[in-house]
């Protein structure tokens, strides 16, 4: 699905993410602020801003159908002369004054998919006023190794069952640059029943922390991780997801499995990140990897290569292996 009408308004459906944000925009934005919105979408965090008696929201978005939806909904609602629309990317774009508070919602289910933390470090550099509110606050991504059966069955076969069928599936893999259907991140709800293990912290970015110096965030990097198998059952590959600070008092946190019980979301879902092959593990093995982000793919500000890669050890043997990248980056590890 393309970042038209269609997925914002899945997102708009979201009960978790809507609850949250609404939640934590109220509670950040004061009355006279002046905001920045970045990825404004169809506008409902700037309106959250504005009933929160912002005095203006400038929100920002690449896409200019969507952010013409924005202007015309918040006009409706009465904030026609209250609501700023920018088209283009954050990076191109100058305010004319600073922010009292910059709110996004640029996350992917790993955090930086969309490439948010270079995009909030140089939106914190150039629009928010000294001593001004990031929203979110803090960000941590996690990987656990996992059992999911059921979806890693999937890649062997046709593909994905919203993939489109066998011969859509095929496109998108070469449209990707990927090798085998085992080399993409797939966005699906897994259980919490398939944790194999404690969850591994991969990231943390605070967007409202402590500046991280001129070159800002590292967008390329190897994290290093090891698991230790808690019960027997069979590693399929990886699950990614994150959880956030947004505000003073409002969490938000992905990692379960139950959208009606807001433990999860329906559109950010989780990150699968499947091995080829299935391995049986018992519980006390281990599993060491290494995770790779490289950005830049494609030369597009979001285009970003995945990497994972390790080895299944059952005491001090080495029982399988994996290497695998969403793209053709030459330096990832080996």
């Amino acid at each position: 699905m393309d970042w038209g009408e269609e997925f914002h308004e899945l997102m708009l459906g979201d009960e978790l993410r809507m609850a949250a944000y609404q939640a934590a925009v109220s509670e950040a934005v004061r009355p006279g602020d002046t905001v920045l919105d970045l990825g404004t979408g169809t506008g409902i965090l700037a309106r959250w801003a504005l009933q929160a008696g912002a005095a203006r929201v400038y929100g920002i978005d690449l896409n200019e159908k969507v952010l013409a939806t924005a202007a015309e909904r918040l006009a409706e609602a009465g904030f026609a002369d209250r609501f700023i629309p920018l088209a283009g990317l954050s990076f191109d774009l100058e305010l004319p004054e600073r922010a009292d508070i910059v709110i996004s919602e640029i996350m992917g289910n790993l955090g930086d998919n969309e490439n948010f933390s270079a995009i909030l470090d140089d939106a914190r550099e150039r629009f928010l006023r000294p001593g001004g509110t990031m929203l979110p606050r803090l960000v941590d991504t996690f990987l656990v190794p996992v059992t999911a059966e059921s979806a890693h069955a999937q890649l062997t076969g046709p593909g994905p069952e919203d993939a489109g069928g066998p011969s859509a599936f095929a496109a998108l893999l070469a449209a990707r640059g990927a090798r085998d259907p085992y080399s993409l991140y797939y966005d699906v709800i897994l259980p919490v029943s398939g944790h194999l293990s404690a969850p591994g912290l991969l990231r943390r970015y605070e967007p409202g922390g402590e500046r991280t110096g001129p070159g800002g965030t590292p967008v390329s990097y190897d994290v290093p991780l090891a698991f230790t198998v808690q019960r027997d059952g069979v590693f399929t590959g990886f699950k990614g997801y994150f959880t956030a600070r947004l505000s003073d008092t409002v969490a938000l946190d992905i990692s379960g499995d139950d959208i009606a019980g807001r433990t999860t979301s329906d559109s950010w879902k989780h990150c699968y990140l499947p091995v080829e092959r299935p391995v049986r593990v018992r519980r006390g093995d281990r599993i060491a990897m290494t995770f790779s982000r490289r950005s830049g793919r494609d030369g597009s500000p979001f285009g970003q290569t995945y990497g994972w890669q390790g080895r299944i050890l059952s005491g001090s043997r080495v029982v399988d292996r994996f290497a695998h990248s969403t793209g053709p980056a030459t330096d990832l590890p080996e």
